[in-house]
This record gives C-alpha cells, sequence and structure tokens, in this order.
C-alpha cells in the first residue's frame, strides 16, 4: 500500500487508513508479508503515536512500513520515540536521502564519464575507499585519467552551480539556467521546517548571514554572533546543530593529534552541504536576489569558487566516512573529520582520522600553480603524526610523488 498524507493529518486518520487495508488484504492473502509506504508522514503531528498503537496491537505482524517525509528531524526524533517496535536489522534503518554526489551527477548527464566510472568499478564505495588508500603510499596509477580532467573539470564548473538536486538539474540542463521560482521553492522548503521547529526566522537570517562570510574560515560561536542581535552564543549554537540536523550544513571541529580527537571547545569551520542551498540563503540574505545571474555572479570571483569546491569536498568526505564506516547506526561524522591547525599559520584544511591509526591530511588548493609555501601544513601535519601519506587536491595538477599525493579535486571526487 502507497498513502500519501496530504489531508488527513491525526494518528487517528493514519490508525484507520492502515486497518483498512490490513482487513482488505489479509482476506485475500492472510500470510503474505505486507508493505505499507506512508508517503509526508511528517506531515501527521506524533505520527508515531498511530504506529505505537498499530504495533501493540499486533496489526504490524509480518509487515514492513516505510514512513518517508520532508522534514528530517521530525522523521529522526519521531522514530526515536519507537524503542523496540522498529523489528530487527543488520542494516540502518532510518535511510537519508541527500542530494547527489558528484560522481552521481556526472554519470547522470554524462554517458561518456558514467563509462569510465563502470569501467574503472568506481560505483563501489569499497573500491573507491582502497583506491584512497593507495593514494596515500603513492601507488595509486591514476596517470591514465588525466585526460579527462578537463572534462571533469566542466562538470565541477556546473554541479557548483546546480548542486546535486535532481529538479535543479534537470531544468538547467533543459534551459541552461535554473528559475527564481526553484530557488524560492527551496528557500520556502528550507523556512517551512524552521517554523515547524518554532524557530524564528529574523535570528536565522542573521546567522546564516554570518555562516556565510565565515564560511572556509574558522570561527566560533562567539564570533558569530557579533554584528547580530542574537542574544547569545549558545543560541547561535543551537541554531547551528538544528541546521545539521536539517542536512543544511556541516560543522568540523580542530583535531588534536595528541587526543586523536576533536577539540570541542576551540573554533570550528561550517560548510553548506550542497551549493544550491549556498546560492538560495546567499541570495536570501543579499536583499532576496534569488536569481541564476546571482549564483553566476558569486563563482565568477576565483576566491568564491574555491570557497565553494572546499565545501563540496567537506561533504563528500563525511559520505565517504560514512561508507567505509562499520558503525553505520551510531555513525557521527566529527568522530572521524576534523580540522588541524598548528600556531598562527599552519593549517590543514581536513583530517580524516579513521580510529585505527590512519590520520588523512587534506588540503585543498583549487587554484592555477601550487607553490612549496601551499605545502606547509601537510608537512606540519605528517612531522607532528608521523604519518607517511598526505593528499593536496589540485585543480588540475596530478602528481603521485613528493610529500604528498596531488590530485584533480574533481578526479578526488569520484573517489569519495
Amino acid at each position: 500500500m502507497y498513502y500519501a498524507f496530504d489531508v488527513d493529518t491525526s494518528p487517528k486518520d493514519l490508525v484507520n487508513i492502515v486497518k483498512e487495508y490490513l482487513d482488505g488484504i489479509r482476506r485475500l492473502r492472510k500470510n503474505d508479508r505486507c508493505y505499507i509506504f506512508l508517503d509526508e508522514v511528517s506531515a501527521v503531528k506524533d505520527w508515531q503515536r498511530g504506529i505505537k498503537r498499530l504495533w501493540d496491537q499486533g496489526r504490524l505482524a509480518n509487515c514492513t512500513v516505510v514512513a518517508t517525509g520532508s522534514n528530517t528531524i521530525d522523521i529522526k526524533t519521531s522514530s526515536e520515540k519507537m524503542p523496540g517496535r522498529r523489528g530487527a536489522s543488520n542494516d540502518v534503518l532510518d535511510k537519508i536521502m541527500l542530494p547527489m554526489k558528484f560522481s552521481e551527477f556526472v554519470a547522470a548527464i554524462d554517458s561518456d564519464a558514467k563509462d569510465l566510472l563502470e569501467a574503472h568499478n568506481l560505483v563501489s564505495a569499497r573500491v573507491r575507499h582502497d583506491l584512497l588508500m593507495r593514494m596515500l603510499d603513492l601507488s595509486l596509477d591514476i596517470e591514465k585519467l588525466q585526460p579527462y580532467v578537463p572534462m571533469l573539470n566542466r562538470h565541477l564548473r556546473d554541479y557548483l552551480l546546480t548542486g546535486g538536486i535532481p529538479r535543479v538539474v534537470n531544468e538547467y540542463l533543459g534551459t541552461g539556467m535554473v528559475g527564481e521560482d526553484t530557488f524560492a521553492t527551496y528557500l520556502d522548503a528550507i523556512l517551512s521546517d524552521l517554523q515547524s521547529l518554532n524557530r524564528n526566522q529574523s535570528t536565522f537570517k542573521q546567522l546564516v548571514r554570518s555562516v556565510i562570510k565565515a564560511i572556509g574560515s574558522t570561527s566560533s560561536w562567539r564570533s558569530l554572533q557579533k554584528g547580530t542581535d542574537i542574544g547569545s552564543p549558545a543560541t547561535v549554537s543551537s541554531y547551528v546543530d538544528t541546521l545539521q540536523n536539517m542536512f543544511v550544513l556541516s560543522v568540523f571541529y580542530r583535531y588534536s593529534v595528541e587526543s586523536k580527537r576533536g577539540l570541542f571547545q576551540k573554533d570550528k569551520k561550517i560548510y553548506l552541504h550542497d551549493p544550491f542551498y549556498f546560492h538560495v540563503l546567499n541570495g536570501w540574505i543579499g536583499g532576496n536576489q534569488l536569481s541564476f545571474d546571482t549564483a553566476i555572479r558569486h563563482l565568477d570571483s576565483d576566491i568564491n569558487r574555491g570557497i565553494m569546491v572546499e565545501g563540496v569536498v567537506a561533504n563528500h568526505l563525511i559520505r565517504m566516512a560514512f561508507n567505509v564506516s562499520p558503525r553505520k547506526r551510531n555513525f557521527e561524522y566529527s568522530d572521524l573529520l576534523y580540522y588541524w591547525r598548528y600556531g598562527k599559520d599552519r593549517e590543514v584544511d581536513f583530517v580524516y582520522s579513521d580510529g585505527a591509526g590512519v590520520e588523512t591530511p587534506i588540503e585543498v588548493k583549487f587554484q592555477n600553480s601550487i607553490t612549496a609555501r601551499d605545502l606547509d601544513g601537510l608537512i606540519n601535519f605528517k612531522r607532528h603524526t608521523k604519518q607517511k601519506g598526505a593528499i593536496l587536491l589540485s585543480k588540475d595538477r596530478l602528481s603521485m610523488e613528493g610529500e604528498c599525493a596531488t590530485i584533480p579535486v574533481s578526479l578526488f571526487l569520484l573517489l569519495a
């Protein structure tokens, strides 16, 4: 059974709808497993009470119930209120449908690129992780992929405009632009979720303005509070936590090479998850300039483009860490991914620490030339940790020798 909750919005409605279906189907197929898909269930306030009632009455025996909705926080918190009533599975019960990764984006719009991914078996998360590990000891032979970099960089430019949202990608491919209505639709979706959580729109707008200014650099809750009328750093932290749970942004904490964990009291680095979310929110704080031209003008700046690429790398590292983690059910990317700083001017954009002794520093330099100074952070990290491997993500340079593996960002994103 599939049912969309567009009108029926109470737990009692949910119970009655499922009961009516089960009463009819059990007369015809008494012993078969039933699959019940409840779409936009987050529109039903306290929907988990309806599921709980059906479970407690024994009506869901031999049933699989799939509850979907666009309000991620409601789905997550409501499912947590049903302990012992979700069945047993070795797989992760909560499925998060995120925008497309860069590799998925490329495969969807370019058949040649899709063939490239399949030919090198890059559709396998395990293969991609093995390639990443080989990259660290400079034993990865990917020079044969160098000719594809210009094509991948062109796709990366498009990805920085559309992100991985299928509706946006389709519109851009079909018309060469993205209309203001589409920008407004995704802004309204974010604001609607915030309203359902009793979050203040003015406070949110001020915070977004501070966050966008801080992307790519370190900041504290107090520094994000400055220049706003937000009452306290605790309020900033609370709003940021909400936006993390909505999968709008991510927070990276400073890494301690001594304790092998994050220093949560130190400054943080914040990134927006998807490029299109960035353009939507950046246009909104700029005076409701929700237009494709605004997004293009933003990307005309080399500095802005480099910061956005860094954000895409951050998002893909989170996905990579999840794919290879054996603890998916209780996965927390903040246990595995960080940034690192030593002194005032020695920094590494990202550190992937797998908890088993591998500490991988990753620096993003999406620029036309790379100097020896650009390697300072990676070299210092290696000296402090005695690690051998490091990754420098470039614009188009590919090299598997020297202090680190240097690989174009667009090629690396196929592996992440």
